[in-house]
């Protein structure tokens, strides 16, 4: 009896863990989707025709944007740099080759990946304080969990 109490317990600890993260949201115009902790909270910005969503929870804000630069080859990817950066290059994650930055400016960091899909420039990016180094893990589930469409 004991041993079946502690599986029940496991089973209920580990279940919130994996449904923690369970909201995939989408980028249809960019084609592709991440998954986002349950806490985040979609925020309603208008007057940006490229911002495909902006999402925030606990000390972290995530964006995407999707502009249409006409066909161009992966190669030709260019990200203009400020200075300002700490890291850059290129990265594959999940199959598709991306830029990849990370800045520091005014107390924060954003990390940024910008892609090519179907002649869009699709941009992913991260922020949050730079005195709070513990929602990597949160970053690094997120970019890990993107997903394309078929005809990227």
């Amino acid at each position: 009896m004991k041993r079946l109490i502690g599986i029940v317990l496991v089973v209920l600890m580990v279940f919130p863990l994996s449904a923690a993260m369970a909201q995939r949201v989408d980028c249809a115009t960019g084609g592709f989707s991440v998954r986002l902790p349950d806490h985040f909270v979609e925020e309603s910005v208008s007057g940006d025709p490229d911002l495909c969503f902006y999402w925030h929870g606990n000390k972290l804000t995530v964006q995407a944007y999707a502009s249409y630069q006409g066909e161009v080859a992966g190669s030709d990817l260019f990200e203009v740099l400020t200075g300002s950066e700490t890291e850059s290059g290129y990265k594959t994650i999940n199959g598709m080759n991306m830029l990849y930055t990370r800045t520091e400016d005014y107390g924060d960091v954003v990390i940024s990946y910008i892609w090519m899909d179907r002649g869009n420039s699709v941009t992913l990016e991260f922020t949050y304080s730079a005195d709070d180094d513990s929602v990597l893990k949160t970053v690094n589930s997120i970019i890990n969990s993107i997903q394309f469409d078929a005809g990227h």
